[in-house]
């Protein structure tokens, strides 16, 4: 069966992941977009686009309609559907098969038997295979048929989307006073992102880890693993960090989990790329697994398999797609060194993983790794999908060197325009747990110090002086310059967030610069080599000599950014304006606000209303998580600002307190 054109029915980085193998083979790409989408690089590396009308997932990604006729359209004779989205929705694939198109994907009666994860704990059970301990929760569930469910499975809980992933429609519970909201939030957000709100319970096993095992099938009955991959650190339920061999998995545990895993893709009659995922537990009697599901689907994570086996995943599903047997058999499958990969997400972790929309000024990863990416510079990051970047992978011949090249790659890259995961993530790969390769999955919780940056005081004002430096035109009178010699020319940088704001005083002198930092003591520095380019170019190197150590960085200014590698320590500032701006409107404007752009999906209070500290005000939906906007103090709602689907920007004021009647404290 030929393949001249695929379409690939998602976006962003896998999309372009798929481009890149089809094109090695000699295949056409057709890319389908949302408007916000329309000048993505995924678009523009396709050979043919077709634009779906509207942004929000539900009318352009998950849109079956409008994806088949896209096909048609662009004379498309096979689609893949990357991961997320549709790509496991056994419906979307029995209309591409009836349309005609050769689908790179697994028989949609596979689909269908795991697609929905109670029914494939069933299987799971039938092939006797252990099971968390869990319960189905029906839609039509009163709270206190919610509440004595959960009693029975017992603390701390999941409740899960049963047609979900990816940690969308995911709660953690820990006791039954937060259980009917969990219910609820993940409800509400696994129908937003798959249509299906049926959620399920599942026991939380604290000091486990995740583990999966990737399977293989072909339509001449032959099924392979190829080993497995560890993603136990995560956040919100979402894997950041992958990595394979798992480094704590015993042997024969291993073993039990490859037959587990394939034993388990026969049964359905499986055909292309699957993963079958487990908890491994550990106590004085040895490991123990449970299954947790099996996505019908290529992973995210695919690249940890694909650096470790020097296999092409995607090249197997599309000889897979065209009817040819498995490349490879069991015993000629081998894995040499190993491979970690972390998620780089534009988001605060520092603040509970707030997510950051915006324009992506610099986006330059080191080209010592491997980067699978939907970005570039100058992208634009919407409210509308999720907020992650890249993936960026190494592959050495040790765990302890991936992760320290996997580090060292991070802290060589230049980025600047949005907040971003990168400081947390390289304090995960250089923590001396991680080392070790103690890594549970509530590993960040043990460790609530790696979410914040690191940064020694020596190196930020280092950054902060050489990003002065980088505003100052070379050849021309310094910006700020004053005659007066006590007096320093003057720059003022804030974090991405605005949560720090450094005042940075340059006085230039014949041999170098006077650099004070706010107000710690004044530093003399010697300015080696000061790229001529500073005043033309957006992208300048310089060497900065204090003390008799000398550090040579890379800087870049881009859309009112400063970007600073130097290879120990990467920054990126906020260039804040030189006098204020008091165009943005009305100032007295201030109360409860919206973190970040997204929709209001729910108005959770009313005029009149008397509120706590904590209580929930609005629900806003963005990059496919829920967002809970609360109130500060106790208080007396005066008006509600917002409404029911309404689409809002950042520091959007969505309802107006005041103090109770009969406060103390009022005037």
């Amino acid at each position: 069966m030929m393949i001249n054109r695929i379409l690939v029915a998602n976006r962003g980085e896998i999309t372009r992941r798929v481009f890149r193998t089809a094109r090695r083979l000699g295949i056409q790409t057709v890319a389908v977009h949302s408007e916000v989408d329309a000048q993505a690089s995924f678009v523009r590396e396709a050979d043919i686009s077709v634009e779906l009308p509207g942004n929000t997932s539900a009318q352009t990604y998950l849109n079956v309609d409008l994806i088949i006729d896209a096909a048609r359209r662009s004379g498309a004779d096979a689609i893949h559907p990357g991961y997320g989205f549709l790509s496991e929705n056994p419906a979307f694939a029995e209309a591409v098969v009836a349309a005609g198109f050769t689908w790179i994907g697994p028989p949609p009666a596979a689909i269908r038997s795991m697609a929905l994860k109670v029914q494939a704990k069933k299987l799971a059970a039938q092939a006797r295979i252990p099971l968390v301990p869990g319960a189905e929760l029906a839609i039509s569930a009163t709270d206190s048929e919610i509440i004595a469910t959960c009693d029975q499975v017992g603390y701390p809980l999941l409740v899960k989307a049963s047609a979900g992933g990816g940690g969308k429609g995911m709660r953690s519970v820990k006791s039954a006073s937060e259980v009917v909201e969990a219910v609820s939030a993940a409800r509400r957000e696994a129908q937003s992102a798959f249509g299906d709100p049926t959620v399920f319970l599942e026991r939380y096993l604290s000091g486990s880890r995740h583990i999966e095992v990737q399977v293989f099938g072909d339509a001449h009955g032959n099924i392979v693993h190829l080993f497995e991959r560890e993603c136990s650190i995560q956040r919100r339920h979402q894997k950041i960090v992958e990595e394979a061999p798992a480094p704590a998995l015993h042997t024969e545990t291993a073993e039990a989990m490859y037959s587990a895993a394939t034993s388990l893709t026969r049964s359905i009659d499986y055909v292309g790329a699957g993963t079958v995922e487990f908890l491994v537990t550990e106590d004085a009697a040895g490991q123990e697994f449970y299954f947790l599901e099996m996505n019908t689907r290529l992973q995210v994570e695919h690249p940890v398999t694909e650096a470790l086996t020097g296999l092409d995943l995607v090249e197997w599903q599309i000889r897979i797609a065209r009817g040819e047997e498995l490349p490879l058999h069991q015993n000629d499958i081998h894995r040499y060194g190993h491979t970690i990969e972390v998620r780089l997400y534009a988001e605060d972790p520092a603040r509970g993983y707030l997510p950051n929309t915006g324009t992506l000024e610099v986006f330059r990863i080191d080209p010592a790794v491997r980067t699978d990416s939907g970005v570039e510079s100058g992208s634009e990051i919407s409210a509308y999908y999720d907020p992650m970047l890249a993936k960026v992978i190494a592959h050495e011949s040790d765990r302890v060197t991936a992760a320290a090249v996997l580090a060292d790659a991070l802290r060589r890259s230049s980025i600047a325009g949005l907040t971003t995961n990168r400081e947390s993530l390289i304090s995960i790969l250089t923590c001396a747990d991680f080392i070790a390769g103690d890594t549970p999955t509530n590993f960040l919780d043990l460790h609530p110090e790696l979410l914040t940056s690191g940064l020694d005081a020596t190196s930020l004002d280092r950054h902060l002086v050489a990003a002065a430096i980088s505003r100052t035109p070379v050849g021309d009178v310094p910006t700020g310059w004053r005659n007066v010699p006590a007096l320093g020319e003057i720059h003022t940088f804030a974090t991405p967030d605005r949560q720090a704001k450094y005042i940075v005083s340059l006085t230039w002198c014949r041999d170098g610069v006077t650099a004070k930092v706010d107000d710690g003591d004044p530093h003399k520095y010697s300015v080696i080599e000061l790229d001529a380019s500073l005043s033309t170019s957006p992208t300048s190197s310089l060497s900065l000599t204090c003390k008799g150590v000398t550090h040579h960085l890379h800087i870049d200014n881009v859309g009112g950014w400063v970007s600073i590698v130097d290879g120990t320590a990467a920054t990126q500032w906020w260039v804040m304006p030189r006098y204020n701006d008091d165009s943005g409107g009305d100032a007295s404007a201030t109360g409860p606000s919206t973190p970040v752009p997204g929709t209001i999906t729910m108005v959770e209070v009313a005029p009149g209303d008397h509120v706590v500290a904590g209580q929930c005000l609005v629900v806003l939906e963005a990059m496919k998580m829920e967002h809970r906007v609360v109130a500060e103090t106790d208080a007396v709602v005066a008006d509600v600002l917002v409404t029911v689907g309404e689409a809002v920007d950042a520091h959007t004021v969505v309802v107006h307190l005041v103090e109770p009647i009969g406060n103390e404290s009022a005037e």
